[in-house]
């Protein structure tokens, strides 16, 4: 029987350091990205225990609102929807095709598990 190999998607198969532009322009500091992607985590993990579902991209909007309020700035509907588009064009990780390719060679079935859309 061949093995499985179940990933998460973001921030383990595609890179978020692809939005760091978007953070910088947002925040004045690129940090801001692993800030909101924190906050966001937090969140998802609060809403899958105590529930009901909510879906992950709206829970980041309420995280970037989050970052901007803890940094005291406000985020505009432009910058949230510029951070939408995106998470949805997010690049994979330099080493994810060729590491896939490799696994799915070598007999693995390969899986990706996720609450975002």
């Amino acid at each position: 029987m061949p093995g499985i190999c179940v990933f998460d998607v973001n921030e383990t198969l595609l890179d978020l350091a692809a939005l760091d532009e978007q953070f910088e322009r947002m925040f004045g500091d690129i940090t801001a990205r692993k800030e909101w992607f924190q906050q966001l985590l937090q969140l998802a993990l609060i809403s899958t225990i105590t529930g009901p579902y909510s879906d992950f991209g709206k829970l980041g909007m309420v995280a970037l609102d989050m970052v901007g309020k803890s940094r005291g700035t406000g985020v505009s509907e432009e910058q949230k929807q510029e951070v939408r588009e995106g998470i949805q064009h997010l690049p994979p990780h330099p080493e994810v095709p060729q590491a896939l390719k490799r696994m799915k060679e070598s007999g693995l079935r390969l899986a990706a598990l996720t609450n975002s859309t």
